[in-house]
């Protein structure tokens, strides 16, 4: 029964983005998929290989739709970091004020993964290879009542224009300064060319300026007056949070910008996917996820829905500073003594592919070489590590979540288990959201930041040079902690190796673990790849991914699927990329 459920499921999402994508089939001339082929090679999805660059016209709602229901409950597995619309803050716990509180510059609709306008904006067009002129939307307010305009949108800009304070825009929009230039005007000029900067938009968003001058920091992760369909009402800490249906919203271009159906919003957060499901079951929630396999063998049919999450799961590896992970040969002695086919037949029904890179095949950037999963040999890891000369007293420190994914504590057992096989000491440390996300905030443009400082300039407004950087990786890391593997699921909704590459191997950010400052090392590519269109962009990503894969820059291992528990009567169609708009929703009679 697995075994049939993980074909059909495959089979299930690759039709349906097919489906989607044909939508648009005219822009992205991408071929429908009529079967889904063997599991160990096959995305649960296939993204288009081309991005359209215009706007496609609004879908409209239909006028008869009217839902039964006034009020929904959602449980996921982890409550959100912070309401700050700002920093990083990936997966299902993001999603209460991500998606649904802070509406974006910039959407990619889940019809047709097109570019669209949001309530903030209303058109844009590119005036220079480094330049682009958004028109924003009239009549817009923020949840507190400030005027929404381009002066509005200026503080929140500015700080999402600069890659040292780890907010969530920079790694898909790259550096850029902002500029007034009428009262719902605004250029957006680009520290290098850009050419698909409004397709990496979608994090961008915004915060009312004059709470932004006046909260505390405390006050800013509490508490949030952004552009989106709903605002925050009461954050009860471990507990709920709620939400109600913001009175003055703007519909934005596209239907996943209408006025919410459902006015009162309850999220709860619950860590075990046997909990999540059984909420739903019993009725007392209406949507869970991500509920994991072994939940059809409680669930409905009707009660389940699937789809993909745009993500590839990974651990960072402290390449920077480890004395046994800085070594190649050891790094590749790692991919070669995990077996990633059993541990995704043993825990996820071997409905997922294993990955060899943090984006799949179809994303501006992949190749067949640089996304193929690594060859399972512990013979080859032991040799490997022989050559390395490799030194078991050097401790790795596996660090994580409990639960930010179904099954992830045994996937940190198995991968502990294949390495200690082939003679590597590994140890487990499970601590809480906020502490890993310190852990991962410790990485290279911590330590630039800390020799700009000890310089005397200010790495807020100091541009690192190389020499920065190389004395960040010559001092042996930054003052605060970190660790050695950090689980992490990577996403690509960008379709792009663009934000990945800017992102993560980028000298300059917090979060990196990979920094190559030697001329004409990965530091340097990354501005011409980033700049670049076309079959040139493709080229030039590609070469960054296949020194990522070669190298083994980071341990990748699979894509994650994602499984919904669903009350029947809710009417919601899964998105590529696990993004979640209640105001899409409504319940049938």
């Amino acid at each position: 029964m697995r075994a049939c459920f993980g074909k059909s499921l495959a089979l299930a999402v690759i039709l349906l983005v097919s489906l989607a994508v044909a939508c648009g089939a005219a822009a992205t001339a991408t071929p429908a998929v009529t079967k889904a082929p063997a599991a160990t090679s096959t995305p649960f999805f296939v993204p288009p290989t081309a991005i359209p660059s215009a706007a496609p016209t609004a879908t409209p709602r239909p006028a008869t739709v009217v839902s039964a229901r006034d009020s929904i409950v959602l449980a996921i597995n982890e409550e959100p970091l912070t309401m700050n619309p700002f920093p990083t803050q990936g997966g299902i716990s993001a999603t209460p004020g991500h998606d649904n509180i802070s509406d974006p510059l910039v959407w990619r609709a889940a019809d047709d993964l097109r570019a669209v306008p949001t309530t903030a904006t209303e058109s844009w067009k590119q005036t220079a290879p480094d330049t682009w002129q958004f028109q924003l939307r009239k009549g817009v307010k923020f949840h507190n009542g400030e005027p929404w305009n381009a002066q509005a949108a200026m503080p929140s800009l500015l700080y999402q224009g600069v890659g040292n304070n780890d907010n969530n825009s920079y790694p898909n929009t790259g550096g850029f300064k902002p500029q007034v230039v009428d009262e719902y005007t605004v250029d957006i000029k680009c520290d290098q060319g850009c050419p698909i900067f409004p397709d990496s938009a979608f994090f961008l968003k915004f915060n009312a300026p004059n709470f932004m001058a006046t909260a505390t920091k405390e006050q800013l992760a509490r508490t949030v007056n952004a552009l989106g369909p709903y605002k925050l009402v009461k954050w009860e800490p471990g507990v709920s949070l709620t939400q109600e249906a913001y009175a003055d919203y703007v519909p934005g271009g596209n239907y996943e910008f209408q006025k919410p159906l459902i006015k009162n919003v309850k999220w709860v957060f619950r860590g075990e996917t046997t909990v999540l499901a059984a909420m739903v079951q019993q009725g007392e929630a209406d949507m869970a996820w991500d509920v994991g396999v072994d939940s059809i063998k409680t669930l409905k049919k009707e009660q389940i829905k699937s789809g993909s999450s745009a993500e590839v799961y990974i651990f960072w590896i402290n390449t920077l500073w480890h004395p046994e992970l800085k070594k190649v040969k050891v790094r590749q002695a790692m991919v070669a003594a995990i077996d990633c086919k059993e541990i995704v037949a043993a825990l996820y029904a071997g409905i997922t592919p294993c990955r060899g890179s943090t984006i799949w095949p179809g994303v501006i950037g992949a190749t067949e070489a640089n996304t193929k999963p690594y060859e399972y040999n512990p013979a080859k890891a032991k040799q490997l590590l022989a050559e390395a000369n490799y030194d078991p007293k050097n401790v790795i420190k596996l660090t994580g979540r409990a639960s930010r994914i179904p099954k992830q504590l045994e996937v940190y057992e198995a991968v502990q288990s294949y390495l200690k096989q082939v003679g590597m000491n590994v140890e487990i440390n499970v601590v809480e959201p906020s502490i890993r996300n310190g852990f991962r905030q410790c990485a290279i443009g911590t330590a630039v930041n800390e020799v700009i400082a000890a310089r005397g300039a200010d790495p807020k407004t100091t541009e690192a040079t190389r020499a920065d950087m190389q004395a960040a990786l010559d001092k042996g890391g930054s003052k605060c902690p970190t660790s050695d593997l950090i689980e992490t699921p990577i996403s690509s909704e960008l379709l792009d190796y663009g934000r990945n590459a800017q992102y993560y191997l980028n000298c300059v950010r917090p979060v990196s673990f990979v920094c190559d400052p030697s001329p004409g090392g990965l530091q340097d590519q990354l501005a011409p790849a980033l700049a670049a269109s076309g079959a040139e962009r493709q080229k030039l990503m590609a070469a960054l991914n296949q020194r990522a894969h070669d190298d083994v820059l980071f341990l990748t291992l699979f894509d994650l699927p994602v499984i919904y528990a669903v009350n029947p009567k809710l009417q919601y169609t899964p998105r590529f990329d696990r993004r979640v708009r209640v105001n899409t929703m409504w319940f049938k009679p």
